[in-house]
């Protein structure tokens, strides 16, 4: 899988886990976490994250990043690892 820029590989190191085992666990924000780079780094349209990913629908892409902005605001583990995906990814949040 690759989504430009904000390819799992980054989130990968930062979780210390392979994108296979944290993709679609129950309760891991790693994949909200790719898809909220996704829009918000590349513009990438929701059809094309839940492709990417392989989501059976845009609505999921959508209701998922919404939730993942929403609790990166309170969450400072959530906030550290997304300053720490930012950094690999050379780039500001």
């Amino acid at each position: 899988m690759s989504i430009s820029r904000t390819d799992p590989f980054s989130v990968e190191r930062v979780k210390g886990e392979k994108w296979d085992e944290f993709r679609d666990r129950h309760g891991d924000r790693g994949r909200d976490l790719v898809l909220y780079l996704g829009r918000r780094l590349c513009g990438l349209k929701l059809k094309e994250l839940a492709a990417a990913v392989g989501l059976p629908n845009y609505s999921v892409v959508a209701t998922n990043t919404k939730r993942y902005e929403q609790r990166l605001q309170s969450d400072r583990t959530e906030q550290a690892q997304m300053k720490a995906v930012a950094h690999l990814l050379n780039c500001e949040m």
